[in-house]
Order: C-alpha cells, then structure tokens, then sequence
C-alpha cells in the first residue's frame, strides 16, 4: 500500500507498528513496556457502602490500588502494578492477600474473603520497571526521516479521559500535513 499519512496508534503494538516501519524503536525510546493492572471487587455484602471513591496518597510507582464503583454498586480494589512479558488477562489470585493488606488501611472491617477476583488490564509503559517515569508519545516522525507517519506510542491512563483530546491534536497534525 502507499499511503500520504499513517497514524499508528496500535496501543500494546503500536512500538511493532513503528519497527515494522522502520524505526530503531530501542534508539528513540519506543519500546513498549507490559504493565498489568489487576482488579478485586468486593462481595455483595460491600455493595453500596461507600459511596466516594478511596485515593490513597500517590507514590513513586503511581496511584496504587485504590476503590471505584461499577455502575451497579460493587465495589471494586485495584490496580497493582506488575510488569510482564507476555499479555495475559487472567487475575493473579495469589496477589488478593497484598490487595487486603493495602485496603484495609481504609476499609479496616474488610475480611480477607470479602475480596474475588474480577479482572485485569495491561499497560503499554515506555518506562522500564525502575526508570523514571515518561509520558506518551505523540509524534511526527519527519525529523527521523519518517514523514507522514505520526506514532501515538505508550498511551495508558488518561488515555481514555484524553481520547478527544488527543484526537483533535493528531487531526490538526493530519490537516497540516495535507496543506
């Protein structure tokens, strides 16, 4: 195919996009980095309890697990934080005891058993574990002899909440490039 604009924005692949394109991923910075999420929610015994969501104070490795809300009133414990090397959605159960312990700071009627697992996520981190963290990319590649393409690489949170956002600034790139 022959293309005036490419826009990679493949998420946990969107690093093979840019190689298959003939980035050096590892010399700019691209490679993206498996981080997995997972989730417990508490049984129906929790259900509309609290009624705010639960923060604790962020650390260096962001947010940590913290409570939300489903939509029909469960309460939900997560996420962690663990780097991987392959995606795997599948929850970790050995992992419930570390989300108890962490909860029951703010939750100190919380049982060990109130806790099921519910789901998990992953990542694309640019930062490998233990690296400083770093934003996402969104780039036109012209000054690395790439024109046209424009990479959205390492898009986690808020990627979602900033989708519009984001959007917007990759069409103004696109309506610059077709000038």
């Amino acid at each position: 195919f022959i293309a005036t604009i490419v826009i990679n924005s493949a998420g946990l692949n969107s690093d093979k996009i840019a190689q298959l394109a003939g980035i050096d991923i590892a010399h700019v910075g691209y490679k993206i980095h498996y981080c997995k999420g997972e989730y417990f929610s508490l049984n129906s015994k929790w259900r509309h309890l609290v009624a705010r969501l639960i923060y604790p104070i962020p650390g260096q490795a962001g947010l940590g697990i913290h409570v939300t809300m489903s939509l029909d009133g469960r309460m939900r414990l997560g996420p962690n934080t663990r780097y991987v090397d392959e995606i795997d959605y599948s929850v970790d159960e050995t992992q419930k005891e570390a989300f108890y312990e962490f909860a029951k700071r703010f939750l100190p009627l919380l049982e060990l058993e109130d806790l099921e697992p519910e789901f998990a996520g992953i990542r694309p981190k640019l930062q490998a574990p233990g690296e400083v963290f770093r934003d996402f990319i969104v780039a036109h590649e012209e000054k690395i002899g790439f024109p046209g393409l424009i990479n959205l690489i390492g898009i986690e949170s808020p990627g979602l909440t900033a989708s519009p956002a984001i959007a917007r600034y990759v069409a103004g790139m696109v309506k610059e490039l077709l000038r």
